[in-house]
């Protein structure tokens, strides 16, 4: 349970509906694994902007954790990272279709 000091603080988190804590849980996600892997293979925003031939600035919108990723954004970062940040399970009976 999340406990607030702010009844203003308070109020406006129970303004944000489940599906956008959803999406935003997701999105950070994304973000906090995007700056991982840079991190660790010591890719700096402006190098990954010229990676994906887009803007630093885009850059730091995906790292914000805030920022509404297509699948082909996705797609566009992991090749030119080497790694997923995101994995799709397919099941067995999907698979065989």
């Amino acid at each position: 349970m999340i406990q607030f000091f702010d009844d203003v603080i308070r109020q406006e988190f129970e303004k944000i509906t489940p599906l956008e804590r959803s999406t935003y849980a997701m999105t950070d996600g994304i973000a906090g694994r995007l700056d991982s892997v840079m991190k660790r293979k010591h890719i700096s925003k402006s190098q990954l902007a010229k990676m994906t031939g887009r803007k630093p600035s885009e850059v730091t919108k995906w790292l914000s954790g805030g920022h509404n990723f297509t699948c082909k954004t996705i797609a566009l970062i992991q090749q030119a990272i080497g790694e997923d940040l995101v994995r799709v399970v397919v099941s067995r009976r999907q698979a065989e279709k």
